[in-house]
């Protein structure tokens, strides 16, 4: 079996799941962690001959990706803001959208030179969001918790592979009275559970059966609960003249909007879709 070879047969196998474009960076992806080769490579070198141990190891990766497990999770990284980092099936794997609201909240700190500032993020999963603003503006103290052990026992990993400094807390964030044990910010951000569930029928299979439903969905009848509990976890614990710098549902803008807006000076920010998938929320 050649580099094309192996190639095709992994498109060929996903293509009922995938477009084709998507297909193709996906084999694209696995092909680099098997061979070592880069995109380039994998055309310069197409017609090379894979070992033996790699076509073994390239069936069984096909046979997961057929049933419609990311390809993330089988090479256990992703990546985030130039960032490589180890993802399993305890963390979501870190989307395009949210690195637009980390470099939206990085902005803001170095448009207002920042120093010393304090910042909480609520729902670690991989550590992403805590660990890229650690990077990108170290003068930040960052503080990141999450209700899952996994899920923080990856981000820590993640944290010392890149060389960042973040205090991770296990806390249940709905569980008010474990408030009490959380210090007050200069910011918050957060991209917390937002899709109600009954948009999962017209989703992905590869989200709904392997990503972690605790970091994704909330109620129907109730999908900004965690909205809610962050506008009056901030009553208390957001330090004056602080921000909130939230990722949200693309349907609910407004409605996540109007949660803030009697105490908040509060912008709705487009993607690059333009798509409404951000609210940034200033006191006044």
């Amino acid at each position: 079996m050649t580099i094309r070879d192996a190639k095709q047969a992994i498109i060929e196998a996903i293509e009922p799941i995938y477009d084709n474009r998507e297909a193709v960076n996906i084999a694209t992806l696995l092909l680099e962690e098997l061979t070592g080769y880069s995109k380039m490579n994998q055309f310069l070198q197409k017609q090379s001959l894979v070992s033996e141990a790699i076509s073994s190891k390239l069936n069984h990766c096909i046979e997961r990706l057929s049933k419609g497990e990311p390809v993330q999770y089988i090479i256990g990284k992703a990546w985030f803001m130039e960032m490589e980092l180890i993802v399993n099936s305890s963390t979501l794997i870190p989307r395009p959208e949210t690195e637009e609201l980390v470099d939206a909240l990085i902005k803001y700190l170095k448009t207002n030179n920042k120093e010393q500032v304090q910042i909480l993020e609520i729902g670690s999963g991989s550590g992403c969001i805590p660990i890229a603003i650690a990077k990108y503006y170290p003068k930040a103290i960052v503080t990141s918790i999450d209700i899952s052990k996994e899920a923080l026992e990856v981000a820590r990993r993640n944290a010392e592979q890149i060389g960042v400094t973040i205090k991770w807390e296990l806390l249940d964030f709905l569980n008010q009275t474990h408030w009490e044990n959380i210090g007050t910010y200069d910011i918050i951000i957060s991209n917390p559970p937002y899709i109600r569930k009954a948009e999962a029928a017209n989703m992905h299979t590869n989200v709904l059966a392997y990503e972690p439903h605790n970091a994704l969905f909330v109620e129907d009848n109730d999908p900004l609960i965690f909205y809610k509990a962050i506008h009056e976890f901030c009553s208390i614990h957001l330090n004056k003249n602080g921000a909130i710098f939230l990722e949200i549902n693309e349907s609910l803008g407004k409605s996540t909007a109007d949660v803030f807006n009697t105490n908040y000076s509060v912008e709705i920010k487009k993607d690059m879709q333009n798509k409404e998938r951000m609210i940034m929320a200033y006191q006044f």
